[in-house]
This record gives structure tokens, sequence and C-alpha cells, in this order.
């Protein structure tokens, strides 16, 4: 089992840079080789090859808050379930609920799986 304090490390950089909206900081959360799945297009990425949708996120909803957070560690890593609260560009408030599972080496994100309903943004 990780250490719950390498856990919070590791997820309050993550989380933390995506809320400030730094490509560079979330992208420094990863391993090298480090893979990203999304439920809803079930394709792997690297961090780098997901930047553009970090930029689509960040230009879009230029506030950004994590709220409703649970936390779970796991042999691997842990799960964070929360809600992911959007501003968009109009002030128009979306909540946002989601779930990730996180696989963790050496302090850093090895493999990360999120599990989100992609068309409730459309709404």
């Amino acid at each position: 089992m990780i250490a719950t304090d390498a856990i919070d490390a590791i997820a309050d950089a993550f989380f933390g840079a995506l809320e400030r909206g730094s490509v560079e900081g979330v992208v420094a959360c990863f391993q090298p080789g480090a893979r990203i799945w999304h439920n809803f297009d079930q394709v792997v990425l690297t961090p780098e090859t997901n930047v553009p949708g970090l930029e689509t996120l960040f230009s879009n909803f230029p506030r950004r808050a994590y709220v409703d957070v649970k936390r779970y560690p796991t042999a691997a890593g842990f799960v964070q379930q929360h809600v992911l609260r959007l501003e968009r560009l109009d002030g128009k408030v979306i909540d946002w609920p989601g779930c990730i599972v996180f696989e963790l080496e050496a302090g850093k994100i090895a493999r990360l799986d999120e599990y989100v309903d992609i068309a409730s943004l459309a709404a």
C-alpha cells in the first residue's frame, strides 16, 4: 500500500494544476511512459497527447474547482470520486461528476483511468 502522504502529495499537485489551468503542472505529475484512458473514447493517450484536451478544457472553462472529493487508497495508488465545478465563459456553472483510478510509481502517475459522462458537458 502506498503511504497516504505520498497519495495526497501527487493528488494535490495534479488537481491543483488542473484548477490553476497549468498544462505544464499537469504533465509534470506523470511518469515517463504514463498512460491516460478515458471511458468516453476508450483511447489510450500519453500525457503529451492529452494536452489538446486539457487546453480545450481550460479555454472553455476559465474557472475550475474540485468539490465533494472522496479519495480511497488502493494497493497500486488511489481512486478519487469528485464533482468538477466548471464555470463557462458566459458565467454558467456546471457540476460534472467523475471518478478517476490512479496507479502510481515513484510518487508520480503511471496510469490514469477516467470515468465521466462527456455528454453532460454539451447540455
